[in-house]
């Protein structure tokens, strides 16, 4: 077919635009959300920083959301596919019919310290102040209630508030606004430079917990299966970084939560390069949801199972086809 001469600009220019079109559509990041300036974020910010998500092929954009619960309505919404840190989030949004479910864990224990005023020394001293939690209904609130609990103390004897993001919490209680705040590394070694004491470690209260999964959408999974492979082989190697090279892991951790300090540095790595990096391959706990499940109140809670709201295949995957042992080499 021969198309006349004058039209061969409008169909070149056509053409063009197509070609453009689609080249931007396969540029389009892949946006993954955090939801703490945390150590806990260490594995993400490794992976990242170590381009293991380049070499998967993916684009990846890391966007700091504060708190489970807004990070929760991003992935809802669609405008992020995945998320690391909360857990109890995603649950309860399961629960409430979100097509949300855990693929991945780093950390099996609540790695959270409870920090006062130095002058609250001991559980009971908590009676009557304020306590800030990054967000209600978020893992660091959860935090709060599994110490009162051991503690034998009610939560309407306190008053728990809102902070809205780590940073936030130590400023309000270094400030005098909280008298106690629920901080996980380094906010809590900080806490504990300026003065103020830790009233208890929460990860050594021996409850096995989902501390920083990683989430994404059931539907994700289903029609982009692929890319979802890629990212937890992008993700489990930056896993492998962060227990193996302390020296790389101190600045990507330097460059997140703006530490400086060489002291404090080394505090994070240990906690969450060695302490409490998880098992060897991250999946996720069926006891570590039973947990959240059995302290979750309402009939769906009591009559839900853990697998409702995992999905371990990612991982099981890449461990039948070998890829794990790759790592070890």
């Amino acid at each position: 077919m021969k198309f006349p001469a004058t039209l061969l600009p409008s169909l070149i220019a056509v053409l063009l635009e197509i070609l453009s079109l689609a080249t931007t559509v396969k540029a389009a990041p892949l946006r993954v959300a955090y939801s703490a300036i945390s150590g806990a974020m260490s594995s993400l910010w490794v992976a990242q920083e170590g381009g293991y998500f380049k070499r998967e092929g993916l684009d990846v954009e890391l966007l700091y959301i504060g708190g489970g619960s807004l990070l929760i309505q991003s992935m809802i919404s669609g405008d992020v596919p995945f998320a690391y840190g909360p857990s109890v989030p995603v649950i309860n949004a399961s629960l409430r019919g979100a097509d949300l479910v855990l693929v991945g864990n780093t950390g099996n224990s609540l790695v959270f310290s409870i920090m006062t005023r130095p002058e609250l020394k001991q559980p009971a001293n908590l009676k009557g102040k304020r306590v800030g939690v990054t967000r209600l209904g978020g893992s660091t609130d959860w935090a709060l209630d599994a110490a009162l609990k051991q503690w034998g103390l009610e939560r309407r004897e306190i008053t728990v508030i809102q902070t809205g993001g780590m940073p936030e919490g130590l400023a309000g209680l270094m400030a005098g606004v909280f008298d106690a705040v629920v901080l996980s590394p380094p906010s809590n070694f900080r806490a504990v430079k300026a003065g103020m004491h830790e009233l208890v470690d929460v990860g050594q209260l021996k409850i096995v917990f989902p501390n920083t999964p990683v989430s994404t959408t059931q539907s994700f999974i289903k029609g982009n299966r692929d890319s979802a492979l890629r990212f937890m082989r992008g993700f489990s190697q930056g896993l492998n970084r962060l227990r193996n090279d302390k020296e790389f892991s101190m600045k990507v951790l330097s460059k997140y939560t703006k530490v400086t300090d060489t002291e404090t540095l080394g505090q994070l790595h240990h906690t969450y390069g060695v302490r409490y990096s998880g098992d060897r391959i991250p999946y996720v706990r069926a006891e570590g949801v039973d947990e959240i499940l059995k302290r979750t109140p309402g009939k769906e809670a009591r009559e839900a199972k853990a697998g409702d709201f995992v999905d371990n295949s990612l991982l099981k995957d890449l461990e039948q086809s070998g890829w794990f042992k790759t790592l070890d080499r």
